[in-house]
């Protein structure tokens, strides 16, 4: 749960983000009945690298986080990317106490847009690497 805490963490203290979803920023799923706009990130993948502190049990891990940015309109999703990117991307330091060396933007899309709930989807990828 580190990445995902990291994660968190930097979407929370957005002002920018936090102003367009209020607390709507959820971990894997979104409540169906919850407003719009929202934010559901994931964890895409994880894995150790080469030990960080040879004999010790701390390892440097890559982690791939995807954020997905929904909303009623394209140019609202569009909106919530660019005020993911600003909270996520070139971000390292200690980071609710977990040691990220890096949080860099990786890829968007493919964006989309479901009709039968009128939702447009705008997702935007994160490589972070961090201390475990």
């Amino acid at each position: 749960m580190k990445s995902e805490t990291v994660i968190k963490s930097l979407l929370d203290v957005s002002v920018d983000l936090t102003a367009l979803v209020g607390t709507r920023i959820y971990l894997d799923t979104r409540p169906e009945a919850d407003l719009l706009p929202a934010v559901v990130f994931e964890l895409i993948s994880d894995r150790p690298d080469t030990p960080a502190f040879p004999g010790t049990n701390s390892e440097m891990c890559t982690a791939r986080m995807q954020v997905n940015c929904l909303a009623r309109t394209a140019e609202s999703a569009v909106a919530l990317r660019e005020a993911v990117k600003a909270a996520c991307h070139l971000h390292y330091g200690v980071i609710n106490g977990i040691a990220v060396t890096a949080c860099l933007q990786d890829q968007c899309g493919a964006d989309s847009y479901d009709a039968l709930v009128d939702i447009y989807t705008k997702p935007v990828d994160f490589i972070l690497r961090y201390l475990r």
